[in-house]
């Protein structure tokens, strides 16, 4: 086996070749600056000094113009001051005459120059504004370049780690792929290295391939498969992608929303595709929520009905992958059911008319009966007693006839915001009345809902009071309670001790004039069965023979009441 390189050795020489190269090449722009900022430097000081030398010159100037034309008087001299400033660009002069006096044009600077002339003592001021502007750009541009200077070094010390962690991380990961020859310098190696990887990643390239090309075959084979699937299905089956555009619609989904066959509907969104419908606006509902729908019922403009379900596909990591929908037309099936309610209220009808059959004999026979009496009997007090008697018959047949008719008579509900318990205990004080060996308590929170007072009274006193007749038909001293709830929906329970009901008198307790008390027309429950639904509640029944019974209203929600204090 061929010894192993040092990896501390290759580490070495790696960062000597690159400190050197980058510490050269850095050295070289240092140099460089230096020599910039003396040339810089020098050309600040010919300028300062040339400058020096122009001012001077001025100032001789002045003084022999001054000393070739002496003014006569001090308004001269001072328009002499004046002329001589603008034409020689100063920022001010001044002349300290022999008597005292001193003339001034212009402002002074920090910078000036001193000559004697016959007239006095001249200053001159200049600008040198430029020069100094020259100086500090100097300074600045020396600082700046060597703070790059000191920048680049710092980097460099700082980044060449980074610059050779890279190609050493190389190094050690070709040396897991083979080792170097003692012969063989670095660069070479990791090329021989890549050169190698490269080889064998093109071979396992050609064997993906030969993978990827079964897969894709295993792909169309479930491809076909799926087509045969969704075209045999006889439900509506359609697939729409995570951009909103339809994948597959099969036949049935084409026949169900009457849609031509032969038309390929791929790419196309559902409005493009199916129109402006109610399904189409549920099923893109559907699409923009990512939302699963079961079996929702959806009318169509034609009279149709069309059972709609959807599956939402998303993946692990919840990315959304698009939404299958599946529906089933529903007309043939609502039609039966339809035709099975209508069979069902006939039957209803039938037994409600047995039922009034039934009242209506039995009432006739006893009036007939009395009536022959009457006939037979010579005596007029016997005979006055049996027409009473008659009588009374056909007042509770008509008794019965009303009861009926205010049952069928169609209800008009006037809402309004209604007090629950205080219904209840209004119920329970009118039932109270007259019960005598009962004791009604209502208990619970003050609970407001929407109703029509006058109605919810009366179904709410119905079922108080065949709580009532069941607690006397047990012949005991019994008790009846009304509970109010708030949540999670209002709910009244009227539960009593009484002698309970059957499960078949439960299942008959809302026919109409099924009655289990020998006077009794059986339209209580019916009448209060039929209040609660038209408030959009629900009224149901819990009992046991011998042990008392509790019916239950569910009611819609309405507003709270705040407890009573």
């Amino acid at each position: 086996m061929v010894p192993r390189a040092s990896a501390a050795l290759t580490r070495i020489s790696f960062r000597r070749d690159v400190r050197l190269f980058l510490g050269a090449l850095v050295g070289y722009f240092a140099l460089l600056v230096l020599f910039l900022l003396l040339l810089l430097q020098s050309f600040t000081i010919r300028t300062r000094t040339a400058l020096l030398e122009q001012w001077n010159a001025i100032a001789d100037e002045v003084r022999q113009e001054i000393d070739e034309t002496p003014p006569v008087d001090p308004g001269s001299l001072r328009a002499r001051l004046a002329f001589l400033q603008g034409r020689h660009g100063l920022t001010g002069i001044e002349l300290a005459g022999r008597g005292g006096a001193t003339l001034r044009s212009g402002s002074p600077s920090p910078d000036s120059l001193t000559r004697t002339t016959a007239a006095g003592e001249v200053r001159l001021f200049f600008d040198a504004g430029a020069l100094r502007a020259l100086e500090t750009t100097f300074r600045r541009t020396a600082i700046i370049a060597l703070a790059g200077t000191v920048g680049g070094i710092v980097l460099l010390f700082l980044y060449l780690p980074r610059i050779t962690a890279p190609v050493e991380e190389m190094l050690e990961h070709a040396r897991e792929l083979g080792e170097r020859a003692d012969d063989l310098d670095e660069d070479r190696y990791l090329i021989e290295t890549f050169k190698s990887s490269i080889a064998t990643l093109k071979a396992q390239e050609a064997e993906l391939k030969r993978l990827h090309d079964m897969q894709k075959s295993r792909a169309d084979d479930l491809e076909r498969v799926t087509e045969t699937l969704t075209r045999s299905l006889t439900s509506g089956f359609i697939a729409i992608d995570a951009r909103g555009a339809l994948v597959d619609v099969n036949a049935a989904a084409k026949e169900i929303l009457d849609l031509p066959a032969a038309e390929n509907y791929g790419g196309k969104t559902p409005r493009e595709a199916l129109g402006d419908r109610p399904f189409t606006r549920r099923l893109e509902e559907a699409l923009e929520h990512h939302s699963a729908l079961n079996r929702v019922e959806l009318a169509e403009p034609d009279g149709r009905v069309i059972g709609l379900s959807t599956v939402p596909l998303v993946r692990e990591s919840g990315d959304f992958l698009g939404l299958l929908a599946i529906f089933t037309d529903l007309t043939p099936i609502r039609a039966l059911e339809e035709r099975v309610r209508q069979l069902q209220t006939l039957a209803d009808l039938g037994e409600m008319s047995a039922g009034i059959a039934h009242e209506f004999r039995n009432s006739l026979s006893t009036i007939v009966g009395y009536l022959r009496l009457a006939e037979r009997q010579k005596e007029p007090e016997e005979m006055a007693g049996r027409i009473r008697k008659a009588e009374a018959e056909a007042n509770a047949l008509a008794a019965a006839v009303d009861r009926l008719l205010h049952f069928a008579r169609p209800i008009a509900v006037e809402r309004q915001l209604v007090n629950l318990t205080g219904l209840a205990r209004d119920a329970a004080s009118a039932v109270a009345t007259g019960s005598d060996g009962i004791e009604i308590t209502t208990t619970g929170e003050e609970v407001e809902i929407e109703g029509d007072p006058a109605l919810l009274h009366r179904a709410i006193e119905n079922i108080v009071r065949n709580a009532a007749d069941a607690v006397r038909d047990a012949q005991r001293p019994g008790r009846i309670t009304i509970s109010v709830e708030r949540a999670p929906v209002p709910r009244l329970t009227v539960t009593d001790d009484g002698i309970g009901m059957s499960a078949d008198d439960i299942a008959r307790a809302f026919v109409p004039f099924h009655s289990t008390k020998p006077s009794g027309f059986g339209l209580g429950l019916p009448l209060a069965r039929k209040i609660i639904l038209l408030h959009g509640g629900d009224i149901t029944i819990r009992s046991r023979r011998g042990e008392g019974t509790a019916v239950t209203i569910e009611l819609p929600q309405g507003p709270a009441v705040p407890p009573a204090s």
